[in-house]
């Protein structure tokens, strides 16, 4: 029976080569074993399943995939020169066979055992000719894409000739993430069946697109307003806080009914134009919908300024309080200002230090 050959030497297993275009297992090692069972892949029923690890895909993940190509060891003699062999097994060696790529996701990452994953979808066909480098299958239909481990099966289903060694470049994996299954062996005898750690080279063409991520279905908490002025300037704030990590949206009416566009909150708002003036907000924390939209209306009014606003009247005393009712020894952050009057009258109001 013949014997299938695997060099295995430090790889690199994966790299984005351009836009939607992803290209994995490129390292130092090939064999004939896998993607096309090398000496036997002119016996009809012939299957290969190569794993490639969903973590080796995420620059794919929700695409369509439309094309997957193959590389034998010649292409890497071509690609980045050096030893340029004449020998026949060194690029595709036959002509006249077809074989057919089918796809599926599993969460494995590899073969525990030598048993086929069951159930890939046939998605093309393809006859590579002699002296070729490369076996590209275009898809008669795109593949979705959603984040799994893929699995990539190789089956020849038609055969006309006779298949010389060839062998197929790629990296050496953790796992054993090759399967090969041969009829007859190929020449006859008992089934031959087996497993490696090769990884065929392989670019995935893909365009965008695939997977719509769920609507979220849980709303994020809405904002809180909280409104004040500060001592001694004609100006009203207001300050939206969010309930939870999010981001916050806002847009403002003005006295004359002309409304702002939607904007991300950064800062405190600030209002010096007498007249009635309405905020509305609302918030989207990550992976949450869009929460109610809240409201806050407020008057601007003119300013007379302290002295007149205290004119004929003595201060006797004034008191800071902080949101909680807590006493201070003076204005600190957001407090609530309490004076009292010789004439026994209080004003309290609310400011900002």
């Amino acid at each position: 029976m013949k014997k299938f050959f695997t060099l295995i030497a430090v790889a690199v297993l994966a790299f984005a080569a351009q836009a939607n275009e992803l290209t994995v297992a490129d390292g130092l090692s090939y064999s004939n074993v896998n993607p096309i069972c090398g000496l036997f892949a002119d016996t009809e029923g012939c299957l290969t399943q190569t794993v490639y690890p969903a973590d080796m895909l995420t620059d794919m993940n929700g695409g369509n995939i439309t094309a997957v190509t193959f590389y034998t060891l010649n292409w890497y003699y071509e690609t980045y020169g050096g030893y340029t062999s004449s020998d026949a097994t060194d690029f595709i060696n036959f002509d006249g066979a077809k074989f057919q790529l089918a796809l599926m996701e599993i969460d494995e990452n590899g073969f525990t055992e030598e048993v086929a994953f069951v159930g890939a979808t046939a998605v093309a066909t393809c006859v590579p000719e002699f002296g070729d480098t490369e076996v590209t299958f275009v898809l008669d239909e795109p593949f979705a894409y959603n984040g799994k481990s893929l699995v990539a099966e190789v089956t020849c289903i038609e055969t006309d000739g006779d298949w010389g060694q060839t062998y197929f470049f790629g990296a050496a994996a953790e796992d054993n993430c090759s399967y090969y299954y041969i009829p007859g062996g190929g020449d006859g005898g008992a089934d031959a069946v087996g497993i490696s750690k090769h990884m065929p080279m392989a670019t995935f063409t893909f365009e965008p697109g695939g997977v719509t991520p769920p609507t979220p279905t849980e709303m994020t908490a809405a904002p809180t307003f909280n409104g004040y002025t500060e001592d001694g300037i004609h100006a009203y704030f207001v300050q939206i806080n969010e309930t939870e990590p999010s981001t916050i949206y806002y847009r403002v009416q003005s006295p004359d009914g002309e409304w702002t566009e939607w904007a991300e909150y950064t800062e405190v708002l600030a209002f010096t134009g007498n007249g009635k003036y309405r905020v509305e907000a609302y918030a989207v924390a990550p992976n949450k919908a869009a929460s109610y939209e809240i409201a806050y209306e407020f008057v601007v009014s003119p300013f007379t300024g302290i002295e007149e606003m205290t004119a004929d009247k003595a201060v006797a005393n004034v008191r800071y309080f902080n949101m909680a009712g807590q006493e201070m020894q003076q204005a600190n952050g957001l407090t609530i200002v309490v004076t009292t009057y010789t004439d026994g009258t209080t004003s309290s109001k609310k400011v900002m230090k």
